[in-house]
């Protein structure tokens, strides 16, 4: 059986289209996800179960942790502790292509993190994801909506070309159409001091430093 695809305006998401996300989601299924950096396998982050499902969809290794979107900075103090530095950057650069690592609260499954202390955290420059975490209240899982190691998919179609077979267990995707080849999120440890870069993406790490060293 096909996927369901809705079709979805980013500059005004239709509630209704919302809302049927938002359900499946509560109800541990997969949602494929329009974000700032292409399309990602969404699922409620706090529910081990559904975050097993990510992990089988894409092929990925149980050591690799996965990070997670949120509606704004104050949605992910519940999920993370978050200091300063983290909530100077998040007024920098939030919404946008940037994640912060930052310790986990004990709400946070281990699975997610892989047994870990940490959490990756972001909140994306994209209307849908947003609204879709904010209606649901919830951390959701925003990795890339492919097999692990292959590249990040921007369209619905490549979706669906690069999950292959394991498209089924996806239940709904969110098809904003063609995203902007932008690359991925610049990831940062601010569990650590100073802080440290994980992986350099559209935010450049130069720019961060800078920013850090005039504010400190």
């Amino acid at each position: 059986m096909a996927v369901k695809k809705r079709k979805i305006d980013p500059g005004n998401p239709s509630p209704e289209i919302i809302r049927q996300a938002a359900e499946a989601i509560s109800q541990g299924k997969v949602v494929v996800c329009p974000t700032d950096t292409g399309y990602a396998l969404t699922v409620n982050a706090l529910d081990p179960k559904a975050v097993l499902r990510v992990f089988r969809v894409k092929g990925r290794v149980y050591s690799n942790p996965i990070h997670v979107a949120v509606s704004s900075i104050e949605a992910a103090e519940k999920y993370v502790r978050l200091n300063e530095a983290a909530r100077y950057l998040a007024g920098k650069y939030l919404p946008g292509a940037l994640t912060l690592v930052l310790p986990k609260k004990d709400v946070i499954p281990s699975l997610l993190v892989s047994g870990g202390e940490t959490l990756g955290i972001r909140i994306p420059d994209n209307r849908i994801i947003l609204e879709l975490a904010a209606m649901t209240d919830l951390p959701l899982t925003a990795t890339s909506a492919n097999i692990s190691g292959q590249p990040t998919p921007y369209s619905a179609r490549e979706v669906v070309e690069k999950l292959g077979e394991d498209i089924r267990n996806v239940d709904l995707i969110l098809d904003q159409g063609s995203l902007p080849v932008r690359g991925l999120s610049t990831i940062v440890d601010l569990t650590v001091d100073p802080p440290q870069l994980i992986r350099q993406g559209v935010i450049s790490w130069l720019d961060i430093k800078t920013h850090l060293a005039i504010w400190t």
